[in-house]
């Protein structure tokens, strides 16, 4: 019988140990990730990308002084911290993260920088691997924060708080849910002032600044080849919050992300359901105030003599449906007189393509509304 000494298991121990430090724990090449992520960055032409030096820091790889230009604008990135990467087949990289703190991008005469920036569960491709057929997450979450915008002709900057991008329901390697978010847009009544018509006349409305949210989410369904809208929403400070949503089938993946093929999704696109829906925050009531102040007129005289005009706005585009303009006429009148909601619904009674909605507006507008199942309400 064979009989394994105390000294000859420590051996083999000691072997073990050197061999997985020496292998799956050795230091990532610095050099060849940080070269993957030029490759990666230039894959689409037009792009030049360069860095000063690359190192190891324990399993994560540093890249110093990151620098991307493209038709006249640069990025820089003092240090790009790429979190446990792994090499993959047919090239580029996985990462734990990849953080790229205190950047800015100078783009003529408007500087554009952030405080924080991070990508979770990154992915850098292979460069044969940029195209809008590849199955490939980049990430699950997606992160820019402390962002300034800076514009030699306005007087102060415009901030944003955060640009988050979420991807998710991941099926053979391609996300299926994205939501995008953009929070805490600041822009001060000094860029509005000496902005164009419109931005002043926020401030004749009485708006010192504009604060903004803005949201997309969204999930796409391959085996419908349906795109679910779960809302897109402009959300402003005192102002209101506008919401848009909506079904849309037809819609094959592969013509859907590529831009030349997007065109060919007119024969089959369809809708549907879909809706538009505002929630006033103050934005009606200014308007008013501000409309009957310079009619000199009073507001409530206003407020009634505004669905009196919507009989000519009818006849302008053809509608003749006495139902809905009586529908559209109620809810108006609602509205006006104490601003809380106002929705907007597309109800078909099937999916309808997109085509006909145009066909049938130019020839017939009411047939559009039967079409659709257009449906106005207030306050609900």
């Amino acid at each position: 019988m064979m009989r394994v000494s105390l000294s000859g298991a420590r051996g083999l121990m000691l072997i073990s140990t050197l061999l997985l430090s020496t292998t799956a724990f050795a230091a990532p090449d610095a050099t060849k990730i940080a070269n993957s992520v030029v490759a990666s960055l230039q894959a689409k032409g037009g792009t030049k990308a360069s860095f000063d030096s690359a190192a190891a820091n324990g399993d994560d790889v540093v890249i110093t002084n990151l620098k991307i230009s493209n038709e006249g604008s640069e990025a820089t990135v003092p240090s790009v911290v790429i979190a446990s990467p792994v090499e993959r087949t047919p090239g580029g990289f996985t990462a734990k993260s990849i953080a790229f703190d205190a950047g800015k991008v100078v783009d003529g005469d408007q500087t554009i920088s952030w405080k924080t920036g991070i990508s979770n569960d990154a992915i850098v491709p292979d460069p044969s691997e940029m195209h809008s057929t590849a199955k490939i997450t980049p990430f699950s979450h997606f992160e820019i924060a402390g962002i300034s915008v800076v514009n030699k002709s306005a007087p102060d900057p415009v901030t944003v708080d955060s640009v988050t991008f979420d991807l998710g329901n991941v099926i053979d390697g391609a996300p299926n849910d994205g939501k995008l978010a953009i929070s805490g847009i600041n822009v001060p009544g000094s860029v509005l002032k000496s902005a164009g018509q419109g931005a002043s006349t926020l401030t004749d409305l009485g708006y010192d600044s504009l604060l903004l949210n803005i949201g997309v989410d969204g999930g796409y369904d391959s085996a419908k080849n349906a795109l679910t809208i779960n809302g897109i929403t402009v959300d402003g400070k005192d102002i209101g919050k506008l919401a848009i949503g909506g079904t849309f089938g037809g819609l094959p993946r592969e013509k859907l992300q590529n831009a030349d093929q997007l065109k060919e999704l007119a024969p089959t696109a369809t809708l549907e359901v879909a809706s538009i829906r505002y929630d006033d925050a103050g934005l009606t009531n200014r308007l008013l105030d501000m409309q009957a102040k310079q009619l000199g007129a009073k507001r409530e005289d206003l407020v009634a003599m505004v669905p009196g005009f919507l009989p000519l706005a009818f006849s302008q585009v053809n509608i003749t449906d006495e139902a809905f303009k009586t529908q559209v006429s109620d809810a108006v009148s609602a509205f006006l007189k104490d601003p809380k909601s106002l929705s907007i619904k597309f109800a078909p009674t099937a999916p309808v393509l997109l085509m006909d909605v145009s066909k049938a507006a130019m020839v017939n507008p009411n047939g559009v509304i039967s079409l659709l199942g257009v449906g106005v309400s207030a306050n609900n």
